[in-house]
């Protein structure tokens, strides 16, 4: 089972997708009252994980592990639990007709850690205009990208634990 992929994905109004049916988004999963505060919306089968930079454009890295590693080097760290009962995971924008990332994941309870660093950062912001390719963007850690960590089990907190 391949346990880690990358892609670039547009973050579609400000929010990463990580879901394991992209068809089961319903309006009741929308944001609402307090989860911009916490960084995250929808259920734990389908959930929304806000992001910054204004292009929305972001390299996204993704692995499943058993131990969580270490956070301290990233800017903000938001953490949801995740229910898998389709066998797969997938990190897409809420407009995607595909998702950008999906891997196989056993059925079951996760913790989601989303790590963004960079936040706020894009190209415009840089005074860059010029797309850049995806090989290009994965090697750019000078603006906003994000590591998504799936660990089994049941997260003790969720929510924003990390933001600087």
């Amino acid at each position: 089972m391949k346990n880690e992929a990358a892609a670039r994905v547009f973050a579609s109004h400000y929010q990463l997708v990580i879901c394991d049916d992209p068809t089961i988004f319903t309006e009741e999963l929308n944001w609402r009252n307090g989860d911009f505060e916490r960084g995250f919306a929808g259920n734990e089968r389908f959930r929304m994980v806000g992001t910054e930079a204004d292009l929305n454009d972001h390299w996204v890295e993704v692995r499943i592990v058993n131990d969580l590693p270490e956070l301290d080097a990233w800017q903000r760290v938001t953490c949801v639990s995740f229910q898998c009962i389709t066998g797969h995971v997938h990190i897409m924008s809420i407009l995607d007709n595909e998702p950008s990332i999906s891997l196989d994941l056993p059925n079951g309870n996760y913790a989601v850690y989303v790590a963004g660093s960079n936040l706020g950062v894009d190209q415009s912001s840089l005074g860059e205009y010029e797309k850049l390719t995806d090989t290009q963007l994965a090697h750019r850690k000078d603006v906003e990208w994000y590591q998504i960590f799936i660990v089994p089990g049941r997260p003790v907190r969720e929510g924003r634990i990390k933001d600087e």
